[in-house]
């Protein structure tokens, strides 16, 4: 296998690409390390959203996210949305803004050699550092590994998700393990799907206005809507996937769910993405804010100059290849 890590450029950013034979990974430091493209050679499909027409360009630190590019992959730390710190000691109280902190942080490049990327960023609002190393395990599937030190003095709770807007294209299915029968919405009732935590069978569910509807199946950016569930959390999930329609292109990403058993799935059909997204967020916590996680007793720790690592991993394959699903 031929690997390949060299810069470049993205959108006038200064970036980081690492390729294989068969997929090529662009990464954007000083845009909170922001996986930009992820490109399969083999079928000419990107798998990432890109910015549109919007403006791809450095924000300050918390910047609404919503308001920004929306394109690519972020890292999500110690929060999704705002909120303040819940634990007891010198850092309760201090604000955490949306998305989390490090997305709009420039991340240091730490290493870069001929096979791999690696690259680090300091917490601003907390004491840690989180550094994310990208490889490749083979050459249809990009491996990151995930590291986090806790330095500080006290233990500190931490919400970490992956935010990857994985285009839809025409149309795509989502794939869950089978022990997923139902999903939780977290979304206002104006989004229709009643109060937030109500839960709704998976894959059809019907809707406030009495509509059956396959929730696992994507349309077009023109229905200018967006749904987001998670499944229960007593329910550990470690995969999920999507068969984009009509070609038959599928995506795979696992991770290690020791660490991050809760699952979140946000579907943007064109309600503020300019194309439809799906997002698999693998999360540490349930679900999107801190303070609701730490209120509920779902999230994980760290203990001080303690370090904690786990994994994500995406394959991707063609229409020649099946799905994986017992792996």
């Amino acid at each position: 296998m031929n690997i390949l890590s060299k810069p470049t450029s993205w959108h006038g950013q200064e970036a980081w690409t690492i390729e294989s034979e068969i997929l090529r990974t662009v990464i954007v430091p000083d845009m909170g390390a922001k996986i930009v493209s992820l490109f399969d050679k083999r079928s000419q499909q990107e798998w990432l959203a890109g910015p549109g027409q919007r403006p791809f360009h450095k924000v300050p630190y918390g910047a609404i996210f919503v308001d920004q590019d929306m394109s690519g992959w972020d890292e999500m730390i110690p929060t999704i949305v705002a909120c303040e710190y819940p634990a007891s000691g010198a850092y309760f109280g201090a604000p955490i803004p949306d998305h989390g902190e490090v997305w709009p942080l420039t991340w240091t490049v730490e290493t870069a050699g001929h096979d791999s990327v690696r690259h680090s960023v300091m917490g601003r609002a907390l004491p840690y550092r989180l550094t994310r190393t990208l490889s490749y395990t083979v050459a249809d599937t990009l491996l990151m590994v995930y590291e986090l030190e806790n330095l500080g003095q006290e233990r500190q709770p931490f919400l970490w998700a992956a935010h990857p807007q994985f285009t839809c294209g025409d149309a795509a299915t989502i794939l869950l393990p089978p022990s997923v029968s139902e999903v939780i919405n977290v979304l206002p009732p104006e989004w229709g799907w009643g109060e937030p935590e109500t839960r709704v069978n998976w894959p059809e569910a019907q809707n406030d206005a009495g509509k059956q509807m396959r929730i696992d199946k994507t349309g077009p950016a023109s229905r200018k809507q967006a749904s987001k569930f998670f499944a229960p959390p007593e329910v550990t999930v470690g995969w999920a996937g999507m068969l984009r329609q009509p070609q038959h292109d599928w995506l795979r990403i696992d991770w290690d769910a020791q660490v991050a058993p809760y699952l979140g799935i946000w579907i943007d059909e064109g309600a503020i993405n300019h194309e439809t997204v799906l997002a698999f967020e693998p999360m540490t916590g349930f679900y999107d804010s801190l303070a609701l996680a730490w209120e509920k007793k779902l999230v994980r720790t760290i203990e001080p100059d303690e370090t904690q690592t786990w994994w994500v991993r995406v394959r991707v394959g063609t229409g020649e290849q099946p799905f994986p699903i017992d792996e």
